[in-house]
């Protein structure tokens, strides 16, 4: 992304960030199947992708952005007080990946939370994660008896969601109502962390074997490694292990740029252990993930491919579950139809670098004061101006 002192100089560009979980096997087919969605952007770049195939953008695009969605879950799950008016304006999506695990009934953690900006004159996107580890304070949640905690974030998803077992005990709770419950409470944490608050178009909850099924149907991205990668969750033999195989025999991500295999791609950009910067650097290769991807779903070969976005639209249904506000998802497609992959830029929170403290027993995440003012350059719609001030916070696509 080129920096310009004066915004209104700048071309059509735009920005985006991202997360995920740890010791997920995606590989296996889930117990249950969940509604528990993927990216929000993936929903609304269906119905443009399929709109601009068809040449209907302008004379039916009611029809072709229901049908690109037909397949998408829908849920009331943003607070009313902290839904925006409309997306006239600035727009706010949030994006939370689910740490829903297999055949676990412990808690439902969010250890992705991103906040997806678009300013108001919807020529970008800049993508900002939230470390999962930030220390925070969570509101007091009564319908879960949460007495309120200064805690990690990723922690006001799952003390919403939670619900008694038959034993008395509290498990994760997947359901609609489970959803809506740790959504309230995430963006209610959120809300709190800017002065004036911040409201939300939409959200979407990231399922991470969503993404391998995406990655898989448009056959793997081209990816630009940045440094040598070991995995922790498969071998040379390119087979998965539950515990990590010793590290002469785990699988190796070298430096380089090369086409990566759906799992390759989800299992390099898992990775944290052995990255610089540990969760920064994971947040960095997710970014670089999502960038993949969204420049692979508005390639020639796959907009030109009706085959394959049948199979998308298909695949919506089983990775989305999205609350798009008070607004009507064809608007949504119209709104944001120009937007494509060099119009995104991804933001480094903490500039990319951690900022680890010590609290009793446990290691939190802190934002720096210029971090909130990252948060605070949301709420005014002033995202590009503190790229100017900190352009070593842009991270690269890869």
């Amino acid at each position: 992304m080129t920096i310009y002192a004066d915004p209104a100089a700048r071309p059509s560009r735009a920005p985006i960030d991202e997360d995920y979980d740890d010791y997920y096997d995606y590989n296996e087919p889930q117990a249950q199947k969940h509604r528990d969605p993927l990216w929000a952007k993936l929903c609304l770049i269906l119905g443009s992708l399929v709109m601009v195939v068809s040449g209907a953008v302008v004379v039916i695009p009611k029809i072709v952005a229901a049908w690109a969605t037909s397949n998408i879950s829908r849920e009331d799950l943003l607070p009313p007080g902290l839904v925006g008016e409309n997306i006239d304006g600035s727009i706010n999506i949030l994006l939370l990946g689910m740490d829903e695990r297999k055949q676990n009934n412990d808690y439902i953690r969010t250890d992705t939370i991103m906040i997806a900006h678009i300013p108001k004159n919807h020529d970008q996107l800049y993508l900002i994660s939230i470390p999962r580890d930030t220390r925070v304070d969570i509101p007091a949640y009564p319908h879960t008896d949460f007495a309120g905690q200064t805690y990690k974030i990723n922690a006001a998803f799952a003390m919403a969601n939670r619900t008694h077992n038959e034993r008395g005990g509290w498990v994760g709770d997947p359901t609609a109502a489970g959803r809506k419950r740790g959504v309230d409470l995430t963006v209610q944490t959120l809300n709190a962390l800017v002065p004036g608050g911040l409201k939300f178009n939409a959200v979407a909850i990231i399922n991470f074997d969503g993404f391998k099924s995406i990655l898989n149907a448009i056959d793997g991205v081209d990816m630009c490694i940045d440094e040598r990668t070991t995995s922790i969750h498969y071998d040379k033999n390119n087979r998965y292990h539950t515990n990590p195989p010793g590290m002469s025999q785990r699988k190796v991500y070298e430096k380089g740029c090369r086409h990566l295999k759906g799992w390759e791609a989800l299992d390099f950009a898992r990775q944290r252990y052995n990255v610089t910067g540990a969760d920064y650097g994971r947040q960095r290769h997710q970014q670089q993930l999502l960038m993949a991807i969204f420049k692979k779903l508005t390639s020639k070969g796959v907009v030109t491919d009706l085959g394959k976005l049948r199979e998308l639209q298909k695949i919506a249904g089983d990775l989305l579950t999205l609350d798009l506000g008070k607004t009507a998802v064809e608007d949504w497609v119209l709104t944001l139809k120009g937007l494509r992959g060099d119009n995104v830029t991804m933001v480094k929170t903490n500039g990319g670098h951690p900022n680890s403290q010590t609290f009793g027993n446990e290691s939190f995440e802190i934002l720096s004061p210029e971090s909130l003012d990252l948060l605070k350059a949301v709420h005014d719609d002033k995202v590009y101006e503190f790229l100017v001030e900190h352009p070593s916070w842009i991270s690269s696509p890869g």
